[in-house]
């Protein structure tokens, strides 16, 4: 699409926040889960429930609202599809996970590629010598990476769960298509085609947590919400189902556009423009996305295989 014929202008920015580590921030009232509707009576809430994952570098921000049967229900079926397509980026950018430690990547071309959350030094061993393209006078190196084979629409509707958990409350009943389809207790399907997501590669920005924004409209235009999300020099944009999709009218055709880059022109000039990837995350089988990396460097050191 044309990155300009559909812009933002039509929404409004209703939820924004950085978090990382530091002290706990808390959302919602507690003993009432959001998804499932149940309370103290009839579900426990033990446990952290964070409104954001932390293999998304969020270690702060916790939702209240969250039953333990919600919690388990959805880190041990939607989380981990969104855990294995954004892990190449978290990779490359050392967002740190629960474990504190940043990410590991693998694939067929890269035997190994981890960053030191200390030092911010990356390593990349290679499988063999033609993985990578290098333009040393450009101080770059670039190849493609490979996501380990997730389900796209899980991965989407972790996203929309991300969204639900950040929402404010009175922002909630807007939400209501999304979070019937959430709740576990629910057999409510919802499909929208294509489920459109934009990737997009900010060079020279490095959020070390993870940088959230949330938009609504009410023009009876799909889609009426979108979602920001961005860890590192990489983000994520995509489209919530609310209530408003459903007046008469609204065709149910996704359109999402690109969040302009607010760098300075000094910035752009030194680091490059950004680059975005459309991706259609409808799929319910397994998939891998391959995904063009560019990395610029300051310094690189080249070792060979250990001599005998």
């Amino acid at each position: 699409m044309v990155e300009n014929e559909f812009r933002l202008d039509d929404y409004h920015l209703v939820e924004a926040g950085l978090t990382g580590s530091g002290h706990k921030h808390y959302i919602g009232p507690r003993y009432i889960c959001r998804f499932c509707g149940r309370d103290r009576s009839t579900a426990t809430f033990k446990h952290k429930a964070h409104a954001i994952p932390e293999f998304l570098g969020n270690h702060a921000l916790i939702l209240n609202s969250e039953c333990d049967d919600c919690n388990s229900h959805f880190g041990s079926t939607i989380e981990p599809h969104l855990e294995k397509y954004t892990r190449p980026f978290r990779a490359l950018n050392g967002i740190t996970n629960k474990a504190r430690k940043t990410p590991k990547h693998r694939d067929e071309q890269i035997e190994l590629l981890h960053m030191d959350r200390h030092t911010r030094n990356l390593t990349i061993k290679l499988r063999n010598d033609d993985s990578v393209k290098m333009d040393e006078d450009g101080k770059s190196v670039s190849w493609s990476m490979s996501r380990e084979p997730f389900i796209p629409s899980l991965a989407h509707k972790a996203l929309c769960k991300i969204a639900v958990s950040i929402a404010s409350e009175h922002h909630l009943p807007l939400f209501e298509p999304t979070i019937n389809w959430l709740n576990p207790r629910s057999e409510a399907g919802l499909r929208v085609v294509p489920t459109l997501v934009v990737e997009t590669t900010t060079p020279g920005t490095q959020y070390r947590g993870c940088a959230y924004r949330l938009y609504l409209r009410n023009t009876n235009t799909f889609p009426h919400c979108l979602f920001w999300i961005a860890f590192g020099s990489y983000s994520l944009l995509t489209f919530v189902p609310t209530q408003l999709d459903r007046n008469p009218g609204v065709k149910l055709t996704s359109e999402i556009p690109f969040v302009p880059d607010q760098r300075s022109p000094e910035l752009i000039e030194e680091f490059g423009p950004q680059t975005h990837e459309e991706r259609d995350l409808s799929p319910d089988t397994l998939t891998t996305f391959p995904h063009r990396v560019q990395v610029h460097f300051e310094k690189m050191e080249q070792h060979g295989p250990p001599t005998s």
